[in-house]
């Protein structure tokens, strides 16, 4: 936190290039050091990238402060967490004894995946669908964050949204019973949104509701966050096909764009495949609010959660309390 506190205000930094998947972490799976073999589920292309290269755009975090300038310092503040991240990732890819793990330690595990899950460019997209319906149902407080006067508008409510809401993210994660499932075979990928929540019959439960929250940390380690308390700092479970399976589930439907895989699996990503569907926005008229509330007819609440899909699943009540977003479909 004092290094946080510290870098806000250092100097800009010069590099424009910000990677939202962190290169450290992705060495896991490089066969040199330097790259790692990559399935494009866009492009329907398997081939090695460098690691400079993936998971990175231009001017990504790039917001305006307070004194109106442009800057960059927001991607020193991820080095700080990148920094944790990888020592978290290492420890618990070398970890014998759960014993030995600390308190510090459980909280850095919270915090950094966490803010992984909500970094990526999967995330500012599916933000972006959810603006562009909030906007069309014109309320006078909801503005849209796509503002073409403002080249980093969307940026900046991107990483103010992910500051604020990852203490509260880390506090859910931080309750669940930690396993780490090891496979001998090296089994597991991982992709370019790597804190995954599989979909049960292509529906995304809540953080609260799922039965596992999966990040996958090496080719022969996944830490698997259950709901299935057992008193202990962590479970060293040893890989089934079955939770393999579940692994390369999540990260087929949970990628935004790419998927990687270890040298001994790379035969495993299927070339010249393109996908279709991906995660999506999927809202739901309810009668109970998020409290537990009952909402009295015609009244409703209107429920956001994620879908695989081909684009966002909007599927609400006819009252006339809703007007359709098309502009959401910009973004699938």
């Amino acid at each position: 936190m004092d290094e946080l506190v510290r870098l806000q205000t250092a100097k800009d930094p010069i590099s424009r290039r910000h990677h939202y998947v962190p290169k450290a972490y992705l060495r896991e799976w490089s066969f040199d050091g330097k790259r790692v073999w990559t399935l494009d589920t866009t492009a329907g292309a398997v081939r090695p990238i460098g690691l400079a290269d993936v998971c990175v755009e231009e001017n990504f975090y790039r917001v305006v402060g307070s004194d109106g300038a442009a800057h960059n310092r927001v991607e020193l503040l991820f080095g700080v967490v990148d920094t944790e991240l990888r020592r978290v990732q290492t420890l618990l890819n070398q970890l014998e004894d759960p014993d030995e793990l600390e308190f510090d330690d459980l909280i850095g595990l919270g915090v950094t995946m966490a803010v992984q899950r909500m970094r990526t460019l999967q995330q500012r997209r599916l933000r972006q669908q959810h603006n562009e319906w909030l906007v069309a149902q014109g309320s006078p407080d909801i503005t849209s964050i796509n503002d073409p006067e403002n080249p980093h508008s969307v940026a900046g409510f991107h990483t103010k949204s992910l500051f604020s809401a990852m203490w509260e993210a880390a506090d859910v994660l931080t309750t669940r019973q930690i396993e780490i499932w090891h496979d001998t075979q090296g089994r597991f990928t991982t992709c370019d949104a790597p804190v995954l929540v599989p979909f049960r019959r292509n529906v995304a439960p809540s953080l609260i509701a799922a039965p596992y929250i999966v990040w996958p940390i090496s080719p022969h380690r996944v830490v698997a966050l259950g709901n299935d308390l057992q008193g202990e700092k962590a479970i060293i479970r040893e890989a089934t096909g079955k939770l393999v399976g579940i692994v390369r589930d999540g990260v087929k439907q949970g990628r935004e764009r790419m998927i990687f895989a270890s040298e001994q699996q790379r035969d495993r990503l299927p070339p010249a495949k393109k996908f279709r569907r991906r995660t999506q926005i999927r809202l739901r008229c309810s009668q109970w609010a998020p409290g537990g509330d009952y909402v009295k007819p015609p009244g409703c609440c209107v429920e956001q959660s994620h879908t695989f899909a081909a684009g966002p699943d909007v599927a609400l009540c006819n009252n006339g309390l809703h007007s359709p977003a098309s502009d959401m479909w910009s973004y699938i």
